[in-house]
């Protein structure tokens, strides 16, 4: 499924894989390898940020592209939040958005505080 959607991406974008990979820094036909495997999640995300789809598309998931109203810090998020809860169960998902919530204020208030930052 992975392959199938990169080789609509390309045609869609009219790049050949050579050219894709030559723009991402990627080795020689890496492209065509994905026909057997699928990508570490570093990659597919720089394959998702250059198509400007999320990973879950990638992934054969819906044809959600990046909200274009987001900053690209924030697509990151959203693009690791995907990744990350794509096998879990509704009741986990909610758990878990719970628990991000949370660490988002610890973080907000660790960012407040000078004496976290000074050396």
């Amino acid at each position: 499924m992975f392959y199938e959607k990169l080789q609509e991406l390309s045609k869609k974008t009219g790049k050949s894989f050579a050219v894709i990979e030559r723009d991402l820094g990627l080795p020689k036909n890496s492209m065509y390898n994905y026909k057997k495997s699928n990508p570490t999640s570093e990659r597919l995300n720089q394959l998702a940020k250059y198509f400007n789809v999320s990973a879950d598309y990638l992934l054969g998931g819906d044809d959600k592209k990046i909200d274009e109203n987001l900053t690209e810090q924030e697509n990151d998020l959203v693009r690791a939040f995907r990744i990350e809860s794509e096998d879990m169960a509704e009741e986990e998902q909610a758990q878990f958005n719970k628990s991000l919530k949370d660490m988002m204020k610890i973080a907000k208030d660790l960012l407040n505080d000078d004496s976290n930052w000074k050396k």
